[in-house]
């Protein structure tokens, strides 16, 4: 295999920050999935995404803290057919063992301090 070659075939997992809304992406897809067609200049998504045209979306993740209802339950319940992961804030209650046996192999607690 020639130099160039294998260099063609690496790929590279980006993540985005936060603040940064999706104005200005315009997209594209079928069956090989969804891409970046276009970043229009001078919106939010071509100042602060290091997203590029050709670029497959992988994931997204939407941030609940600043959206109306409405619109967070349109936004699950488009989602229903989809996997999906969440990221859950929850009062805090005393932990048993039963607890901790019970608990999911895939979920993890963060728990906040300082906080009441």
């Amino acid at each position: 295999m020639r130099k160039h070659e294998s260099v063609s075939k690496l790929l590279a997992f980006l993540k985005t920050v936060k603040e940064v809304c999706a104005e200005g992406l315009i997209v594209s897809g079928g069956e090989d999935g969804i891409f970046i067609k276009e970043v229009k200049p001078e919106t939010p998504a071509s100042k602060h995404l290091s997203v590029k045209e050709g670029d497959q979306i992988l994931s997204a993740t939407v941030y609940f803290d600043n959206v109306s209802y409405e619109d967070a339950l349109q936004i699950l319940e488009h989602a229903q057919p989809y996997k999906v992961a969440f990221c859950l804030k929850r009062k805090p209650t005393p932990r048993t063992q039963e607890d901790s046996e019970t608990m999911r192999p895939d979920t993890t607690i963060q728990e906040e301090e300082g906080r009441g």
